[in-house]
């Protein structure tokens, strides 16, 4: 049953808009057309069926409007559609309720203009190739902007404050983060038992993160997924901070054996999960809350979900000349050519999906919300320091692991601590292993156990005459990878004493 629209001046617009097109002359089809127009005026549901479509006489002069709950589009027809049949009502207008959302469908005639085929507004979406990030140029309002180049990680001493420099998620909106985020302001503590357990382990995701280029929104999964706890097992059988399932974790490469986890080894998990997200994000075209969703509920559910979405999408609905009345010339005559703001919305917040998954997302993004800007919303996050708190060491295959650790004099409680995988009492599979320690235990370890490396990000001071170039060759990494890193351009040249923070290559 069609729902009352309140805007009034919309629908005082609409009135004058098909008052415009009764004038209009019919147009000729192999039908009977009827001798008048009949105007219904509805708001339909993602998921509520509309009039069928009205085909124009000349598909070159007809406009084409698109519907769905989050946007309506207007654009000229490619192809005419089908005819209706005798009786049934001449046009049909879905409108959107959601505040900007008539000057959204205007603004869509204009910024798309040069795509001529008439679509429909939920499509689904296709895996594209990987692409490089690239420096924000406009606001995307539902799938998450693309990070841009951030300042040098060595810049600021707050965690924080390094991670706003590369977030995508911080400026969506949608009422169902406002749930969220209205949820956080009640629960103040909950940011505090965040930081708290977060600390040991934030920068060294943060590092991992900004080595792949990949959104900073991103080190807020483990909060929603396992609350920062490294041992956290799930009824599904997901564990660790990243709640990965067994299925998932063998398919990317993680070792489960007697023994030893890798869902549950704090380096290596980080690793998988970020590989993961990456693909998902890629597998739905850019789009990080279905990404976010499928690392939740699964790709396929997603996929499902979208392909659901779009066979009961609103239909086009043309008639022909309609971009020629006054009124709606008026309309576009206000709309600036050059603002290119995108007005289409991710197709995550249409999609039938598990409840969990449904509450996973907005979640996550009302975190990134807070930690951008938490003075918006009357919060306070305790400070992080921008210093790593745990150091790797990789042992080699012919390195036992226990007894390393024992040799070094490092009690097994605290080595557990930052190594869960590693089973109390069995001994894990001889091969390379890579460990998280606080720095004196690391080069404790490192002093008695012959052939250990400590793996760690070093600061580099440029020397005179020196390029990025020959600085990325010398540590064995992409020149453009180091510019990443510190936040620079390539082809700017370094000055002398100048700071640059190297990864290891691997």
């Amino acid at each position: 049953m069609p729902r009352t629209f309140f805007a009034a001046p919309a629908v005082l617009c609409l009135a004058t808009t098909l008052g415009a097109c009764a004038a209009l002359p019919q147009p000729e089809s192999s039908s009977e057309a009827p001798s008048s127009i009949t105007a219904a005026v509805t708001e339909s549901a993602p998921d509520t069926a509309t009039a069928p479509v009205i085909a124009p006489a000349s598909a070159t002069s007809a406009v084409v409007a698109t519907a769905s709950a989050d946007v309506a589009v207007i654009r000229p027809a490619a192809a005419a559609p089908p005819v209706s049949t005798p009786g049934q009502p001449r046009i049909t207008v879905v409108l959107p309720t959601e505040p900007g959302a008539i000057k959204a469908a205007v603004q869509a005639s204009v910024t798309r203009a040069s795509k001529p085929a008439a679509v429909t507004a939920a499509a689904t979406a296709q895996p594209v190739a990987p692409r490089a990030l690239a420096p924000v140029k406009s606001r995307e309002s539902g799938k998450g902007r693309t990070v841009a180049k951030a300042a040098s990680p060595l810049a600021s001493p707050d965690l924080w404050v390094r991670m706003r420099g590369r977030m995508a998620l911080a400026d969506i909106e949608h009422p169902r983060i406002t749930e969220q985020l209205e949820t956080l302001k009640r629960q103040p503590g909950y940011l505090n038992l965040f930081t708290q357990r977060a600390r040991p382990y934030l920068h060294y995701i943060v590092e991992n993160i900004d080595r792949r280029g990949l959104p900073m929104d991103l080190a807020l999964l483990p909060m929603v997924e396992s609350a920062f706890d490294p041992t956290a097992l799930s009824p599904k059988d997901a564990a660790g901070l990243w709640q990965i399932i067994p299925s998932t974790g063998q398919e990317w490469g993680l070792l489960l054996a007697e023994g030893y986890d890798g869902r549950l080894d704090i380096h290596t998990s980080t690793g998988v999960a970020l590989r993961y997200l990456r693909y998902l994000n890629q597998q739905f075209n850019g789009d990080w809350l279905l990404a976010l969703a499928a690392y939740n509920a699964g790709p396929r559910a997603v996929q499902d979900a979208i392909k659901a979405r779009t066979a009961e999408a609103a239909p086009v609905i043309a008639y022909p000349g309609l971009d020629t009345q006054p009124l709606v010339r008026e309309v576009l005559a206000t709309v600036d050519p050059a603002d290119t703001t995108p007005v289409s919305q991710s197709l995550f917040w249409s999609l039938k999906l598990p409840k969990e998954t449904q509450d996973y997302v907005p979640r996550i993004v009302a975190l990134a919300h807070v930690v951008a800007n938490p003075g918006a919303y009357g919060l306070k996050l305790p400070v992080i320091d921008n210093q790593p708190y745990l150091y790797r060491v990789d042992l080699t295959a012919d390195q036992k692991v226990i007894d390393s650790i024992t040799a070094a004099g490092i009690p097994l409680e605290d080595f557990s601590r930052f190594n869960p995988g590693f089973k109390q009492g069995v001994e894990p599979p001889a091969r390379a292993y890579n460990l998280l320690l606080p720095r004196e235990q690391a080069q404790t370890l490192v002093a008695s156990a012959p052939g250990a490396q400590l793996v760690a990000p070093s600061r580099y001071t440029v020397r005179k005459g020196e390029t990025l170039a020959a600085i990325a060759r010398r540590h064995g990494v992409p020149s453009g990878q180091l510019a990443q890193w510190n936040g620079l351009n390539d082809r700017v040249a370094l000055k002398a004493g100048q700071q640059l923070i190297v990864y290891p290559s691997s």
